[in-house]
């Protein structure tokens, strides 16, 4: 007998009198038994008709078509009468009406599709079976392999190793949380505390206590408010190391119960701080947490690490915590206003497109919208290029008016779902503040990054999507929002860290940096350079960041690349020391294995010596640009970390509730507004020393559509 377990019912077709499915469900522990009776209860099919099924009513998740305008309910019918689509076919005729017309059209498409549905079950390979045969516990070079290849969750499996010392090694004593060794802990000395909130885990010298199930009917009955309250002095004594995997996520479980977190380790910051750049999985017992630290800490000497995780990433935690706690406020008279205006504006924007289409149809449908612009209106792609739907493309079209009525469409249908029906959701749940979580260890080059909702993505190119930023307001009486932005800071980095004197030159004397450029590059003066030529130069200075090829400057510039190659020629004739400089990171990148910002962050890049060209090419990219990138992120960290101490310092109310890359904003009140303004450009514009001025721009508004 043969059982497939699977949550994929293309294995159905498998089913025989020998062979079930076990068909899983997602989130559900049960599993749903499904043999041939089973399969004609739930489909009312035979297994050899799931293929049947397939080729009519296709399958979008495996690029299966089937016939267009078929779906599972009429497939179905259709099987029960006639089988198979083969006797389909032969008897199209007694088939009547649109369905016909369906049939035939995509005949074709209908027996391609069966094939594509078909799992092959004749493969031709070679199979011993003795040699499947896996003998346990291991030997002990595998417990070696496991280790270096971080096969964690193996590891902790006692019974796949036979070896002494390896048991030793991993015997931990463990005992049941109860309200006697609660109190034990509490009063005992201790150095380190290492302990996992979510599971109720707590390691202490060299035990390993855990809350069991238990139920409040027992006698022995233990609240988590009962186990908190009574380790608070633990957790709040600044002399015993907490060793956690997310400082941030306890500090938000400790507040509940009014604990403070003080004097910790976070093992997934510091992980972060080593291996930037490589995604790791963080996955170890309680009862490891000291040794892992003891690693990290190791590591992060070596490696020259410790200023960013000691001075940057770790004051920065506690930051997040009270920006997330602290929130923004909405505005939920205006963010009704706009819901409504959307609306609207999607009603008449659909009845619109539909005249123009000449029939009703889903205007979220890709599909459906390539029929009837490319199909049914006959409309020809730019340049003769495939007929794609996607927004580059159609924005090539966009001088067509269902075109440009079916893009705005899409812009309203995105803000409103993405924003104004999210925010909604979350002022009704928050009484109107939105609390963002600000990820720490998420991205490559240090930067923060913010989700549920992400706040770091508030439209700002176009008035329809800027008006959102109009719900923002303050939650003081009379408050105002400021926003602090550096001023072209990767340029600024790029002539402090190149040594490039013309351009140290140029932000030193307040010389705006793409005219300054756009002389350079078109040989012409200052005075005479024209808006195309800074425009063009502007292209130049940011891409040259990033790396940029002469091909991706010809698209940003719409130039051809020959045009493109010489701009970027002409820069570096220029500015010599700046390809000196990209030069040198790419070449420290390939030596190393990873680039390094001015402040000790390393990101590494293993696709640097990739085999393949175009990945290669990327970690090339990414070395050129990380220096500068990940200096930004620092730089903009330090800051907040030294506006928020002046905050604490001077005792102000005002709170600083967001960062958006390069861009810090405060929620004052009415009486501090003028103080926090003073403390964000004292704090920004010096929080390091450069061989050129750093700028902060300033805005201040009732709403942070106002700042800008």
């Amino acid at each position: 007998e043969k059982i497939i377990l699977s949550g994929d019912r293309d294995l159905l077709q498998l089913i025989d009198n020998k062979t079930t499915v076990w068909l899983t469900k997602k989130g559900v522990s049960e599993v749903d038994k499904v043999d041939g009776d089973r399969l004609k209860e739930l489909f009312g099919l035979q297994p050899y008709q799931i293929v049947e099924l397939k080729a009519l009513m296709g399958d979008a998740s495996d690029n299966i078509p089937g016939v267009k305008g078929v779906g599972e309910k009429t497939a179905v019918s259709l099987l029960e009468e006639y089988s198979n689509i083969d006797n389909i076919y032969q008897n199209i005729e007694s088939i009547k009406g649109e369905l016909k017309e369906k049939l035939e059209n995509d005949k074709e498409m209908a027996y391609i599709s069966r094939t594509l549905a078909t799992i092959k079950r004749d493969c031709e390979f070679d199979f011993d079976v003795s040699k499947m045969i896996v003998k346990i516990p291991f030997e002990n070079k595998l417990f070696d392999f496991f280790k270096e290849w971080n096969f964690t969750s193996l590891l902790k499996n006692e019974k796949l190793f036979s070896s002494v010392e390896i048991k030793e090694k991993k015997e931990v004593k463990k005992e049941k949380l109860n309200k006697e060794n609660i109190e034990k802990i509490a009063s005992e000395k201790i150095d380190y505390f290492c302990y996992d909130l979510k599971n109720m885990e707590f390691f202490v010298n060299d035990k390993l206590y855990q809350l069991e199930q238990n139920f409040q009917m027992f006698d022995d009955f233990i609240s988590v408010d009962e186990i908190l309250n009574k380790f608070s002095c633990i957790f709040e004594n600044e002399d015993i190391l907490k060793i956690t995997k997310s400082a941030k996520n306890d500090m938000h479980a400790l507040t509940g119960y009014g604990i403070k977190l003080n004097n910790y380790f976070d093992l997934s910051v510091a992980d972060y701080v080593l291996n930037c750049g490589i995604k790791t999985i963080i996955d170890f017992g309680t009862d490891e947490y000291i040794s892992v630290m003891q690693s990290e800490k190791s590591d992060l000497g070596k490696q020259g690490l410790e200023f960013v995780y000691r001075n940057i990433e770790k004051p920065l935690t506690n930051i997040l915590f009270d920006m997330e706690m602290n929130g923004f406020k909405i505005n939920s008279k205006i963010l009704d206003e706009l819901e409504n205006e959307f609306d609207d504006k999607l009603e008449s924007l659909t009845k619109e497109i539909y005249i123009q289409a000449g029939e009703e149809f889903n205007i979220s449908s890709p599909k459906q919208v390539a029929y009837i612009l490319f199909e049914k209106l006959g409309i020809k792609a730019y340049n003769n290029k495939k007929q794609s739907t996607s927004a580059t493309k159609l924005d090539e079209l966009r001088y067509i008016p269902i075109v440009d009525n079916i893009l705005t469409y899409r812009k309203y249908a995105k803000l409103k779902t993405t924003y104004v029906d999210v925010y909604k959701k979350l002022c009704a749940e928050n009484g109107n503040i939105i609390h963002t979580t600000f990820n720490q260890t998420l991205t490559n080059t240090g930067r923060l990054s913010s989700s549920e909702p992400n706040l770091q993505n508030i439209p700002t190119r176009d008035d329809i999507g800027k008006g959102l930023r109009k719900i923002f307001e303050s939650k003081f009486e009379n408050g105002k929002i400021i926003s602090a932005d550096y001023s072209q800071i990767e340029l600024r980095l790029l002539a402090d860290m190149s040594g490039e004197q013309k351009l140290i030159d140029a932000f030193k004397n307040g010389v705006d940096i793409h005219t300054n450029t756009a002389s350079e590059i078109f040989g012409v003066d200052k005075e005479s350079v024209t808006d195309i030529q800074r425009r063009e130069a502007k292209a130049v200075n940011f891409g040259i960041i990033y790396g940029i090829s002469d091909f991706g400057l010809s698209q940003n510039i719409k130039s051809t690349r020959m045009q493109a190659k010489q701009y970027i020629d002409s820069y570096f004739i220029n500015y010599p020391k700046v390809k000196e400089f990209m030069d040198n990171n790419v070449k420290f990148a390939v030596e190393n294995g990873y680039a390094i910002t001015k402040y000790g962050r390393k990101r590494k890049i293993p696709e640097i010596s990739s085999s393949k060209y175009m990945m290669r090419q990327f970690g090339e990219r990414v070395a050129m640009n990380m220096p500068l990138q990940g200096t930004a992120s620092d730089i903009i960290k330090l800051a907040m970390i030294n506006v928020y101490n002046r905050f604490l310092k001077e005792n102000m109310k005002s709170q600083l509730i967001l960062q958006i890359h390069d861009e810090l904003i405060v929620d004052a009140c009415e009486n501090e507004v003028q103080k926090a303004e003073t403390i964000l450009k004292e704090e920004m514009e010096n929080c390091v020393k450069l061989q050129v001025p750093l700028i902060v721009s300033m805005g201040v508004g009732d709403t942070l559509y106002d700042c800008k």
